[in-house]
């Protein structure tokens, strides 16, 4: 089964946190830039995604969803610059008790669920989440790993493979995987994951 990889790394701190994303350089580490995003904490979990820092083409909108079962899940909807859906990805609470669980669809996809792999990572973070900005500070020390599957097998998964660093690595195994979609999902997750 063939795979790609990409990266997203958190640049900044704060109450604007960046995010540059970038393709595979063949080694395993970030090469051509492939995204940009900004995002504003305390405020509306909107996010747009552009080609670079000078934000002069978007590529994707993320917005919150207010319809349907997105709603129910504090879910998001992903759009391209033409304003046509492409997907749509939310939490599921109940699923999330012990190990936090998202939910993924992609159109001609289909609905895919990505689960948090370690229990006890997901105690940690949770943890770290209640103390604000030392929490956020403390974070940088917790790894983490989702892996998104459609009937048992692996779509793709996104994960922290590191400490003291924001650096997410993203390995998809089905080609059909809207990777603009996959992008919002990886930013917006970051951003949830950590507060």
């Amino acid at each position: 089964m063939p795979t790609s990889t990409y990266h997203v790394r958190k640049t900044s701190l704060g109450l604007k946190r960046k995010y540059r994303i970038s393709a595979d350089d063949g080694t395993g580490k970030p090469g051509k830039q492939l995204g940009y995003a900004e995002k504003q904490l305390k405020m509306s979990d909107a996010l747009d995604i552009y080609t670079d820092e000078r934000r002069g083409e978007k590529l994707v909108a993320v917005r919150e969803s207010s319809k349907g079962w997105l709603a129910a899940l504090t879910g998001y909807e992903a759009f391209d610059p033409e304003d046509r859906l492409l997907g749509s990805f939310g939490v599921l609470p109940r699923k999330s008790v012990d190990r936090t669980t998202w939910e993924f669809e992609q159109p001609g996809l289909g609905r895919l669920t990505g689960t948090e792999r370690s229990a006890t990572t997901a105690r940690a973070r949770r943890l770290l989440t209640l103390l604000d900005t030392a929490g956020e500070i403390a974070g940088a020390l917790v790894k983490y790993h989702f892996d998104f599957t459609r009937d048992g097998e692996p779509v793709f998964s996104i994960d922290k493979p590191k400490v003291f660093d924001d650096w997410y690595r993203l390995t998809v195994h089905e080609d059909s995987v809207d990777r603009q979609l996959l992008f919002a999902l990886a930013v917006t997750m970051e951003a949830r994951q950590r507060g």
